[in-house]
């Protein structure tokens, strides 16, 4: 990394190099997980991991009330002020209804597994499998109530290596069982990983903070402060993860197993690897922006620098991304995975956009502003299902198409909230690297489709010159 004197990014490259970096090491973690994963289980055991996850996920999510988001808020601000009495409270309110929720979603699981059997593979065979499951779901909640203390007290380094204990965790736990147990040790992997998970959060959320909680209900006065958008959230999250969990469903009935595999692993491997940059947003960018917010001026510069610096490091990591993408997969995977590359090549493109999108939607969650959460979220989740007619129409490619017109419309919905709810207004220079950042995408993958042999690799390499020495610019300029 290059060190300009006095640059204005330097803070954010600090926290982004950080987390990126720690990143970068759960992905080199992650090629010996994922590629015995591919050789142990095959695409099949890809996609039930995947239905089981997204499954934990859903009921996880709409079951904590927006904890993970609306818990960071009330500590961030509380931290912005220096107010060690208002922490103390905020973390131990959220440590509460954590318990609670962590109990309820548990419950919750149990409760509705035969419609989930059903759902999911349109049978009652597995109930059984998803009562199993609902543990899991109480660790998850655990774990992400410790890691917003940790957020709202901008411990950055415990939430790096946190990170990437809980990586060590999935391959020691999980790749024995799979050798043993095969299709069979998928749930019961992901059930000992949720709960090792939970315990390591706990422990460096209670170094951070001690851990305590309320008792009687009157200490649960301001709860809303909490709780922040509740419902509004709740409702969000169904939406989308029953959007995502209906596309793998469809591919499960309609095409295969394997097929919900392959869907699973390319979305999986393309934003894992933007990823690295894309973590630094939720740990460090939304507590810094909920503790500055309400300030016009102050939640202006935040998003703006965030944004720079966002495009500056995806930009050339997209570009090489895309170019090294048959290289890629099956070195990741395996063979069996090839028919994937168009498909994330087409995904890998389309993340510039999301680059975009997540300092501008953090916003409302900032802001608490519930209504405008709800419409992003709505219209997000509902443009999943253009999933389902991108594969009736072209299979895996037309998945991809859709994949890339989901993000472009997202970026294009939450700019125009930004400018006219939060009357966000760009500098010229931003714009330019938006403009700058599309174009070099549509010149990658235009790459891809025309080229092939060494012309490909030539001009491929160039394309990943040009786009470095661009952001290098950028950031000396600064």
């Amino acid at each position: 990394m290059i060190k300009v004197k006095n640059n204005k990014y330097n803070s954010i490259l600090k926290a982004t190099s950080l987390l990126g970096g720690v990143q970068m090491i759960n992905i080199l973690l992650n090629l010996l997980r994922t590629k015995a994963i591919a050789i142990l289980l095959g695409p099949s055991g890809v996609g039930l991991n995947g239905i089981y996850n997204e499954t934990r996920e859903l009921i996880h999510t709409t079951t904590n009330l927006g904890l993970d988001i609306s818990g960071v808020r009330g500590i961030s601000q509380a931290f912005e002020q220096n107010d060690k009495v208002e922490i103390d409270r905020q973390v131990t309110l959220l440590r509460t209804w954590v318990l609670l929720f962590a109990l309820f979603g548990t419950l919750l699981c149990s409760l509705i597994a035969q419609p989930l059997s059903w759902f999911t593979f349109n049978d009652y065979s597995h109930t059984w499998d998803f009562v199993f499951l609902s543990p899991a779901v109480g660790f998850s909640t655990i774990t992400c109530g410790e890691m917003a203390v940790l957020k709202g007290l901008r411990q950055l380094k415990s939430l790096a290596s946190l990170s990437i204990v809980n990586v060590i965790i999935a391959i020691v736990v999980s790749l024995p069982i799979y050798y043993v147990w095969g299709l069979s040790g998928v749930l019961p992997a992901l059930v000992i990983c949720t709960l090792l998970w939970a315990v390591a959060a706990l422990t460096y959320g209670i170094k951070a903070h001690s851990f305590g909680f309320f008792t009687q209900s009157k200490q649960l006065k301001g709860s809303s402060i909490v709780l922040g958008i509740g419902i509004t959230f709740v409702v969000c999250e169904i939406i989308d993860h029953i959007a995502k969990l209906s596309v793998q469903s469809y591919l499960n009935n309609i095409a295969s197993l394997e097929m919900v595999g392959l869907y699973n692993a390319c979305r999986t491997m393309t934003l894992t690897y933007a990823g690295m940059v894309f973590s630094a947003m939720d740990q460090d960018y939304f507590p810094r922006l909920s503790g500055v917010v309400k300030n016009m001026v102050d939640r202006t510069v935040i998003l703006t620098k965030q944004l720079d610096v966002t495009l500056m490091i995806i930009t050339p990591m997209l570009v090489a991304f895309i170019v090294v993408m048959p290289i890629i997969v099956p070195l990741l995977l395996s063979g069996e995975f090839n028919s994937i590359i168009p498909m994330a090549q087409i995904i890998a493109a389309s993340l510039i956009f999301r680059a975009i999108y997540l300092p501008n939607a953090y916003l409302p969650l900032a802001a608490g502003d519930s209504k405008v959460y709800l419409a992003l979220n709505v219209i997000g989740a509902l443009n999943t299902f253009w999933i389902i007619l991108g594969y009736e129409l072209g299979g895996l490619i037309g998945m991809g198409v859709a994949m890339f017109g989901e993000n472009l419309i997202d970026v294009l919905m939450v700019m125009f909230i930004s400018k006219w709810k939060y009357k966000i207004s760009l500098p010229s220079k931003t714009k330019t690297m938006i403009i700058l950042g599309c174009l070099f995408m549509l010149a990658t993958y235009s790459l891809c489709c025309l080229l092939e042999g060494w012309s490909y690799w030539l001009v491929g390499a160039i394309l990943i010159a040009l786009s470095i020495l661009y952001s290098l610019k950028n950031y000396k300029e600064a």
